[in-house]
């Protein structure tokens, strides 16, 4: 009676949550973005983006609600997380993603809750799921980040290998603007730094410094390498020496931390397979070889 009594609980719950967030969860229709010109952006872009990820789906509208009630929330994510993971801040605040947390934690130890009448000790061993579940949000958002930045890290070399040539027959701003349209045109979008350098050439269009331009971006991206390349090519205008060689110097300094870092994972890789053999293989063979052959020495004594 106790299992069947959990079974219509947990029915009954997730009936009535269903009934009151499937409107927020379902689909939006295409068509209906044919009412966005009159829309805020932020809106328009919830409203044609039905791609998301199920989990990002079902936990959002609980998060916004949340975070619309509990304003203080704000600063407990930094929003230069979000932007680094390429999301804009103006969609997804900071506020939503520490929502986000504590309604995925919470949803844990409700399920856990649920769970209790058929697994005593379900509550205390799901502890270390909630707390994953609390931790799951930002360690999403920094591993977007990093892969964006291990991406722009791989594409700055090739992109200076091709910036290097123009420079030497046109402007470098005009040099930057031709590269990264055609790189942005070639690859349907899919190339990181050239959306970001256009960026730069697009706010260099409306009178700031291309140099400065550029430090801002690798700022927001967290690009070290980009910012030093920015102050050496400011410097090298600014005293007149060769803007060409400064870029070669750096796609060969880039390249060869490229090799370094790919050096020191190939490192890692004979670490890990020991630590598997191990972790796994070691224990299998003590207890299908080692023990047997013990216990069979123990009873011939």
């Amino acid at each position: 009676m106790q299992l069947l009594g959990a079974i219509a609980t947990f029915i009954a719950v997730f009936s009535l949550l269903m009934a009151l967030f499937y409107p927020a969860l379902a689909t939006p229709q295409r068509t209906e973005a044919v009412r966005a010109a009159a829309l805020p952006r932020h809106r328009y872009q919830r409203l044609v983006v039905a791609e998301r990820p199920l989990w990002e789906r079902l936990l959002a509208p609980l998060a916004r609600r949340i975070a619309q009630r509990l304003p203080g929330l704000q600063g407990q994510v930094d929003e230069r997380l979000i932007v680094r993971a390429g999301l804009d801040p103006a969609v997804l605040s900071p506020a939503e993603v520490y929502a986000a947390k504590l309604v995925a934690a919470v949803g844990v130890v409700i399920v856990l809750l649920a769970l209790t009448p058929l697994f005593g000790g379900a509550l205390i061993l799901g502890l270390i799921p909630a707390y994953g579940a609390y931790l799951f949000p930002t360690e999403y958002l920094g591993r977007r980040a990093r892969r964006r930045k291990a991406q722009l890290l791989r594409e700055l070399p090739d992109f200076l290998a091709l910036v290097r040539p123009l420079s030497q027959r046109m402007s470098l701003e005009h040099a930057f603007s031709e590269t990264a349209l055609a790189i942005h045109a070639a690859s349907d979008g899919r190339n990181l730094l050239a959306s970001q350098v256009r960026r730069a050439v697009a706010a260099y269009g409306t009178g700031a410094d291309l140099y400065e331009a550029l430090r801002d971006v690798a700022t927001t991206n967290d690009l070290e390498d980009l910012d030093e390349l920015a102050s050496a090519l400011g410097q090298s205008r600014h005293l007149g020496t060769g803007v060409p060689q400064t870029m070669e110097a750096a796609e060969r300094s880039l390249r060869e931390n490229e090799r370094n870092r790919l050096l020191g994972a190939a490192s890692t890789v004979q670490p890990k397979l020991a630590a598997i053999l191990a972790g796994i293989y070691l224990p299998e063979f003590m207890l299908l070889i080692v023990l047997p052959m013990f216990i069979s020495t123990l009873g011939r004594l």
